[in-house]
């Protein structure tokens, strides 16, 4: 009965490590949001005061350029966590693609910004090729309703059905977010994803312009270089 007791008494005892743990999570949640309400006030009111004292008398600040907006303060984007295949139909693979764009400013804090995105994803064979599976288009009214505050990843939370179903396991995901005064900000990211049953390899269509810079339209797959880390790096065409 002794022993039976002190094992009923240890599995009921809370797991103070994982408490510790969520209550810090909360308390930099509160601090980032405490921060976030303080930054957007002290934006509100420099806007303000620039519409009060526009930019020519002295020691007025320089105003923002026109149109530029919000996107002033992106420095760059990710792919965020949450980013692979979802499956919402109970039936084996993923029969969508979820991707998290995260833009972030100066201080590496995710910030709402108005603009638009094309994202890009190839299916990644065991020998590294890659074959497009799909490329999709979204205008700022599409892409602003999937915005979500959260405790690990805060972006937008864009759910796209596959155009072509990998058939693979690896998929390369390439995003780029257009802002309103036209700057341009890329990332990439390689994800896994579930394939569906019956799914079929995707065709290359001879003369299919790739997504990816410097090559020629091909015949068949090619290389998949690995994903790049630097922000200036230019993954998708001009548009």
């Amino acid at each position: 009965m002794g022993l039976a007791l002190t094992l009923a008494l240890t599995g009921c005892k809370p797991n103070k490590r994982y408490d510790l743990i969520e209550a810090e999570l909360r308390t930099r949640d509160r601090e980032l949001a405490a921060t976030r309400q303080q930054l957007d006030a002290t934006r509100n009111l420099n806007r303000a005061y620039e519409h009060q004292h526009p930019a020519g008398f002295p020691g007025a600040p320089p105003g923002l350029p026109t149109g530029a907006g919000a996107a002033v303060f992106v420095r760059e984007i990710a792919v965020g966590r949450g980013t692979g295949g979802v499956d919402d139909d109970g039936t084996p693979g993923d029969e969508a693609l979820m991707v998290v764009i995260v833009p972030s400013d100066e201080d590496k804090s995710a910030v709402k910004v108005p603009g638009r995105a094309t994202i890009a994803a190839w299916e990644v064979t065991p020998q590294g090729l890659k074959q497009p599976i799909g490329t999709w288009e979204l205008t700022p009214e599409q892409l602003r309703p999937t915005w979500r505050n959260g405790l690990i990843t805060t972006g937008y939370f864009v759910r796209l059905p596959w155009q072509t179903p990998p058939t693979t396991g690896k998929v390369r995901v390439a995003v780029r977010l257009t802002t309103t005064d036209n700057r341009a900000f890329e990332a990439d990211r390689d994800v896994t994803v579930r394939p569906m049953l019956g799914a079929r390899p995707a065709a290359v269509a001879p003369g299919r312009e790739l997504l990816l810079p410097g090559t020629a339209p091909p015949a068949a797959v090619e290389e998949l270089p690995p994903p790049s880390g630097a922000p200036a790096a230019r993954l998708l065409p001009p548009r």
